[in-house]
């Protein structure tokens, strides 16, 4: 089974990996025409149509990949009755929400978005964007739930990512307004969806097939589904609290910084997350065949991969943090929030040696454990931010983001270990931590006017260092997942 989710982990890496390289330089290419000003306003949209997207998904993609697989061996008619209920509700919703976004928008712009002039027109554009996105999530769990990785990163990633990348190019040679690029999104995002669902209903299932009598749900499957959509909701304020108060609260120029620096930090969460997608169906199996010491083996294993191919990449944008922002603004005016990029690290690295915690929590069991978890969070951290945020401004922000980070971590970990019995730490885990810390220190505290060829040579050298000192370990993992 590690062979099956590395294997397909590996498309979704390439493609996380292509879809960074390409949004990164595209991200730079923007902000420098826009400025981070014109970039804030987006993002607080994005962070509202996030809000809706999440609130009207009703957890539907975790009950597909939770049951359609299922249902694609034994029961076709009630897989069709299943998507077609999804498919009704979301076309339902899609109207409803269009309509009140029209209205609503200018409401919102001068009564909440009190620090952000000329905001409805963007406020409605990206809400656009809502109902595509429960849509493209619907058809990218139904992928998920038959194991087809590899199309999804070719048709949603090799395919949409060029072509969104080329129009940005080419339109924004002759403007600097950012609707341009809303407008390019809602485009890409349009044609690929269509596409996904074509190749889909032709090759995999037929989705628009009729059924000759409709049926009531499952009632595990609305259970399920009330659960899961509880726990996204709650998941949702809980992870986007601080974005969604800041876009509020702070000014868009101030927005934008936060915005560049979580980006910054989060591309090394692009391994983890591609894993996460592949190890949640195995971890329904594995659970449900009651098979604890191969989830438990799985799970360590998985851990150590991710945070050694992701932990030198950390140190290298500890080490190259000041170039990497200076790319977004070339006033170097973002330097000065360099200790906050080094803060936001910190939480991403608890993140990464916690494993896929997270998604152990939902996938076996434990989703009541990780609702509770994540209301105390979101709690604390909204009260927290409401308070702080008039008073520190964005460092009270990050300093939340890490502080409850490495509480939501040890909290699944040790639930985790209560209940199931594992855990993702291994003594090679424990000497890989240790090695990049130290490196990691002294990344930070290291200051040169690096040239274009250290760019290229020291990354090398890094990544050389680690695989030097786990060759052993690499080989033996490499050799126990392609000689079987």
């Amino acid at each position: 089974m590690l062979k099956l989710i590395l294997r397909q982990a590996n498309w979704g890496i390439l493609g996380s990996a292509f879809g960074f390289l390409i949004g990164f330089l595209v991200k730079i290419y923007l902000i420098n025409i826009v400025g981070v000003d014109l970039w804030g306003k987006y993002v607080s949209a994005q962070t509202f149509a996030s809000f809706f997207d999440t609130l009207l998904s009703l957890g539907i993609p975790w009950v597909i990949i939770k049951y359609l697989p299922n249902y694609f061996d034994d029961n076709i008619t009630k897989a069709r009755n299943l998507l077609h209920k999804i498919i009704r509700y979301i076309i339902l919703v899609t109207v409803f929400f269009l309509l009140l976004s029209w209205f609503f928008s200018p409401i919102l712009d001068t009564y909440v978005y009190l620090k952000i002039d000329d905001f409805s027109l963007i406020l409605f554009l990206v809400s656009i964007n809502v109902p595509i996105s429960i849509f493209t999530s619907v058809i990218i769990s139904l992928y998920r739930s038959v194991f087809k990785i590899k199309e999804i990163v070719i048709y949603n990633t090799l395919f949409s990512v060029p072509i969104r990348a080329v129009l940005t190019f080419l339109i924004f040679q002759y403007t600097s307004n950012i609707v341009y690029f809303i407008l390019i999104e809602l485009f890409v995002s349009t044609v690929i969806l269509i596409f996904l669902f074509y190749i889909f209903n032709k090759n995999e299932f037929s989705i628009f097939s009729t059924i000759e009598n409709q049926t009531n749900l499952d009632k595990n499957v609305v259970l399920y589904g009330k659960k899961m959509y509880i726990n996204s909701l709650i998941s949702f304020f809980s992870a986007q609290s601080l974005s969604l108060i800041i876009s509020i609260k702070l000014s868009p120029d101030q927005i934008g910084v936060y915005s560049i620096l979580l980006t910054v930090t989060g591309v090394t969460m692009f391994i983890v997350k591609n894993i996460n997608k592949i190890f949640a169906p195995a971890i329904t199996k594995l659970y449900k065949e009651k098979n604890i010491s191969k989830l438990s083996s799985i799970y360590k294993q998985i851990t150590f991969i991710v945070n050694f191919f992701t932990l030198p990449f950390v140190v290298l944008i500890i080490l190259f943090a000041n170039d990497i922002l200076y790319l977004y603004d070339n006033t170097g005016n973002l330097i000065q929030y360099s200790i906050l990029l080094y803060i936001l690290m910190l939480g991403r690295i608890i993140t990464l040696i916690s494993g896929s915690s997270g998604m152990i929590m939902i996938m076996a069991g434990l989703e009541d454990k990780e609702l509770k978890i994540q209301t105390i969070k979101a709690v604390l951290i909204i009260i927290s931010a409401f308070y702080l945020i008039d008073i520190y401004g964005l460092i009270s922000m990050v300093i939340l983001f890490v502080t409850f980070m490495f509480y939501i971590n040890i909290a699944q970990l040790y639930l985790i270990k209560k209940y199931l019995q594992i855990s993702p730490f291994s003594k090679n885990l424990s000497i890989l931590i240790f090695v990049s810390l130290v490196l990691i220190y002294f990344s930070a505290n290291f200051s040169y006017n690096f040239n274009l060829i250290h760019y290229v040579i020291i990354p090398i050298c890094v990544y050389f260092f680690y695989f030097a000192i786990f060759y052993k370990l690499i080989k033996k993992i490499y050799l126990n997942i392609f000689s079987r």
